[in-house]
């Protein structure tokens, strides 16, 4: 492609003024307006109809300004972003990841969709577990942080602290050190040398706490900016399946990753874009923090918000 050095000053400038949550096409003389920018509007004109002729950009009506085409996007993305580099290997904790969802959300009026950390992963370090009722007893599945998995389970039916003690200590001796996935492996394993009075209900307890544990789930922030913003009528699959497709097709990516919105099963609308970030516990995947959002969108900022993401949660 035959980009000149003012061609490209001038595409970024069409991108910045369009990606500025309106979407409206742009002028030639606005760009010529703009600060740093020593050409006539004339010139401008030459230009973008050389973009044009490019693929880069494309006029909607005529006598309009220009707007990007998705060749244009896709080459803005390429050449003027490091975004493999950006947030490389970001080990937030499950409270930022929240806090940054809403964060952004707010601030750029987009949708993000966040898995949230996937408690199978999680090493046990230590098993208590506490009467909590007088009908169930609280498991507490802490990790080397010191932050626990609470699961509830029901009582056997001749309980006594005695039991619970040896119950607790069966669980360290299945748990500790373990995932809580291999753990969940183990009490199926190791079910005849637990306590003979807890025979009769460990298959009910086992199957509650891969239940709890075990299953996929995810956050949904500012949808309704995504509805407003493209005038959607339908209902859209934002959540676990959403994030499992982009997963599908990001696999092993790590840093900044751009979709489109219409190539996902999942969505299939039009003019939107998908910025997805993958995230980190003690160097393991967990999950992706998604932003989906217009194209008229300000990316340029919220790829800068991501940016700063390195200063905190490494």
């Amino acid at each position: 492609m035959k980009i000149t050095a003012r061609d490209q000053q001038i595409f970024t400038a069409v991108m910045s003024l369009y990606c500025d949550s309106e979407g409206s096409p742009v002028a030639s003389s606005k760009i010529a307006k703009q600060k740093g920018m020593v050409v006539c509007s004339a010139t401008v004109r030459n230009v973008m109809a050389r973009l044009e002729r490019e693929g880069l950009l494309y006029s909607p009506h005529t006598s309009a300004g220009r707007v990007p085409t998705e060749a244009g996007f896709r080459y803005w993305f390429e050449e003027f972003f490091e975004l493999t580099k950006v947030g490389a290997y970001w080990q937030p904790q499950q409270t930022q990841l929240v806090e940054f969802a809403h964060g952004l959300s707010q601030k750029y009026q987009v949708c993000c969709c966040v898995g949230l950390p996937q408690a199978s992963s999680r090493l046990v370090f230590r098993v208590e577990v506490l009467g909590f009722d007088s009908m169930t007893w609280l498991v507490l599945l802490i990790d080397k942080a010191g932050q626990s998995h609470n699961i509830c389970i029901r009582k056997p039916d001749n309980d006594t602290d005695a039991l619970r003690y040896q119950f607790a200590a069966w669980m360290n001796t299945v748990f500790s050190q373990q995932t809580l996935i291999e753990g969940l492996y183990r009490m199926k394993a190791m079910a005849n040398c637990a306590p003979p009075q807890c025979h009769d209900q460990l298959a009910q307890w086992t199957r509650e706490l891969n239940q709890q544990l075990g299953t996929d789930n995810s956050i949904v922030v500012g949808e309704r900016y995504l509805y407003q913003g493209l005038e959607l009528e339908g209902e859209l699959n934002i959540g676990v399946p959403f994030l499992h497709e982009v997963e599908d097709r990001l696999a092993f990516k790590n840093g900044i990753s751009v979709l489109y919105a219409n190539e996902l099963n999942t969505l299939n609308i039009e003019d939107s874009l998908i910025l997805s970030l993958p995230y980190f516990t003690e160097g393991e995947y967990q999950s992706r923090f998604c932003i989906i959002c217009p194209v008229y969108a300000p990316i340029e900022a919220i790829i800068g918000e991501f940016s700063k993401i390195e200063s905190f949660g490494t």
